[in-house]
């Protein structure tokens, strides 16, 4: 039996044997519509709550009436910055269209004031997700900006957000779902454990590669300052002034070898010419 967290037959004081069944019409003219235009609404039995924040299990609770299907009204993110696809995504699965939108036309009007989409819950990752038996009609009013001739409540008009805020009706096909729930809790309680301890390891590995980058990093630094060490104290060391004396030094020596070689050159020309009587 679900446990809410307020109830509405309490604080509303509804009569005894009362029912919630409203039509589609009825839930779009008398409950959506009220809310996009802060009009008042016949009774506030349906909850405001960010549905996709939670999976459909969890919704039954903070539901205030119903027994075998139970009412949002919720927001809707966007899916990217820049786009206009909702964000369906929830903590341990996504909700997925399925079949063709529908309609919703009250009588005696030409043109639909909402749109009418049904959801299938599946656990998992898309695309390979596991189909539930939770199923979602989802109802949302028609364009955007200013649709008072679509949408009138009370005799109040207003402008019409689309993304701001939808109508959902929440059932499970099973009647003992809560008996399944209860069944199925130990794997998820697992699963999600494996993905905890998963995300980890993963954790301590990025940690360790940045460890090791660290100690390379420092042992790099390290070397490059022994070898500015080792050139300043090298540098330091040396006797310019003796350097350049050497070098003059060396510079006279060669001179005089040279002029040393060019006179002996001469004396052997000399000595050749004498004895060969040149």
């Amino acid at each position: 039996m679900v446990k809410r967290t307020r109830d509405a037959v309490a604080d509303l004081n509804l009569p005894p044997g009362f029912r919630f069944h409203p039509t589609d019409e009825e839930l779009v003219l008398n409950y959506l519509c009220p809310k996009t235009t802060n009009s008042p609404t016949p009774v506030p039995i349906i909850a405001e709550v960010h549905l996709y924040k939670y999976d459909p299990w969890q919704l039954p609770e903070m539901a205030l009436f119903g027994g075998k299907a139970w009412y949002f009204l919720t927001p809707r993110d966007r899916k990217y910055p820049n786009g206009s696809r909702p964000n369906r995504a929830t903590v341990n699965g996504y909700w997925k269209a399925t079949g063709a939108d529908k309609p919703v036309t009250p009588e005696g009007r030409s043109t639909p004031v909402g749109i009418k989409k049904a959801l299938v819950f599946y656990t998992g990752k898309a695309p390979v997700g596991v189909k539930t038996n939770w199923i979602m009609h989802e109802y949302r009013l028609v364009g955007t900006g200013n649709n008072s001739n679509r949408c009138k409540s009370n005799g109040k008009n207003g402008s019409l957000r689309l993304d701001d805020w939808v109508l959902c009706r929440l059932y499970n096909k099973k009647k003992n779902w809560e008996n399944e729930l209860r069944q199925q809790q130990p794997s998820m309680n697992q699963r999600r454990q494996s993905d905890n301890e998963s995300f980890g390891e993963s954790f301590e590995a990025v940690e360790e590669t940045l460890s090791e980058i660290e100690i390379e990093t420092q042992s790099q630094l390290h070397l490059d300052g022994k070898i500015k060490e080792d050139y300043d104290w090298f540098m330091n060391d040396i006797n310019f002034d003796y350097i350049n004396h050497s070098s003059e030094t060396a510079a006279s020596a060669a001179a005089a070898a040279t002029a040393y070689n060019g006179s002996a050159v001469s004396s052997l020309g000399i000595l050749s010419d004498f004895a060969f009587g040149n």
